[in-house]
């Protein structure tokens, strides 16, 4: 079994004060990938000084700067147009991952040659690389696992996103094939990109947690979700140009599921505050359930706000988010506590 090339792609504007715990992660590996690529989207801290200060005796990495601010995506996909390697990793300046991540990811890719992404676990970390949680990502098996481009579909269709973000380590041509990540859909472009390449290639897996994601305030995703207007923009052009993208994927029941989950995402972005916005946008019963809510329950009570829009706007959601994420990541963690395998710190 021949071990697949990575290369890593380190999107960054503004992030100094995280750049060095995220750069070390990478480079101070046991097994190293063959290029990290940083591309500083215009920064006005020092970034771009700090970055060339971590990388200058490393001939695998490299800094682009970006002469003009391309946002994001545009920065994502700007690291995407020059990587080398036969898979790549997208990680957020702020986010770092853990030991063995390279080591597992080519081992499970080794088995399954030319499968278009492999994902993992993560853990929640805030400002000040304190654990919070393990993310609650759906665990969808117990071991590592390939699954087939027809069994990605379906796990789309019962959990939405399945893949967590910071550790999908994705095929370069199957995600250049897929036209990479558009910024039209912000925030959420990365989650799409996955769903459809793993519903084209199939995807390998991993039960444990190689990366950390930092909880902070005014995060790409956040700022997406938040604006209700622009995510009724982005359902929109999803509808049009998933089945597209994907036939297999974006059928009308999986469409309808993506709009209900993305809406509630936005509800508990608001902290339950954008019901009444929400509302406006949904239709049937679901609309008045959604209003009688937003009236009868106070502005104060946000979580009793969330989780009410949580079982009007997905009851079909309840029994996966119990059983796979809830009770899954609960098996892991112990699992891990077991091994002694303890949070980042």
């Amino acid at each position: 079994m021949r071990e697949p090339s990575i290369a890593v792609v380190v999107p960054n504007r503004n992030d100094a004060r995280y750049l060095p715990r995220c750069l070390s992660s990478i480079l101070d590996q046991e097994v190293k990938p063959e290029e990290l690529i940083v591309v500083d989207d215009q920064s006005t801290d020092d970034s771009v000084a700090i970055i060339r200060s971590l990388i200058v005796d490393n001939p695998r990495a490299q800094l682009v700067v970006n002469p003009l601010n391309l946002g994001t995506n545009g920065a994502l996909n700007e690291g995407l147009r020059r990587v080398q390697s036969e898979y790549v990793l997208f990680l957020a300046a702020n986010d770092f991952v853990l030991p063995g991540i390279f080591a597992r990811a080519k081992a499970c890719l080794a088995r399954s040659p030319g499968v278009g992404l492999w994902s993992a676990l993560a853990w929640l970390v805030d400002e000040e690389d304190r654990p919070i949680r393990l993310h609650l990502s759906p665990v969808v098996a117990l071991k590592d696992a390939l699954f087939t481009p027809e069994h990605c579909v379906k796990l789309a269709h019962r959990f939405g996103s399945w893949l967590t973000g910071g550790t999908i380590i994705y095929h370069r041509d199957a995600l250049r094939t897929a036209g990479g990540f558009d910024p039209a859909y912000g925030g959420l472009s990365d989650l799409i990109t996955a769903l459809v390449v793993a519903s084209q290639h199939g995807a390998a897996y991993s039960p444990e947690p190689f990366a950390a994601i930092r909880v902070h305030s005014n995060s790409f995703l956040s700022s997406t979700l938040t604006d209700v207007a622009r995510l009724e923009t982005m359902l929109k052009r999803l509808g049009e140009r998933g089945p597209q993208m994907s036939p297999q994927l974006f059928g009308a029941s999986f469409l309808d599921r993506t709009a209900l989950r993305f809406r509630f995402a936005a509800v508990r972005a608001s902290g339950g505050a954008a019901i009444s916005e929400i509302s406006a946008r949904t239709a049937g019963w679901r609309r008045l359930a959604l209003l009688i809510a937003d009236r009868l329950v106070p502005a104060v009570l946000r979580t009793t706000r969330v989780a009410l829009a949580f079982l009007i706007l997905r009851p079909f959601d309840v029994l996966p988010t119990l059983w796979n994420r809830l009770l899954g990541c609960t098996a892991v963690w112990l699992r891990l506590r077991l091994r002694g395998r303890a949070p980042p710190s």
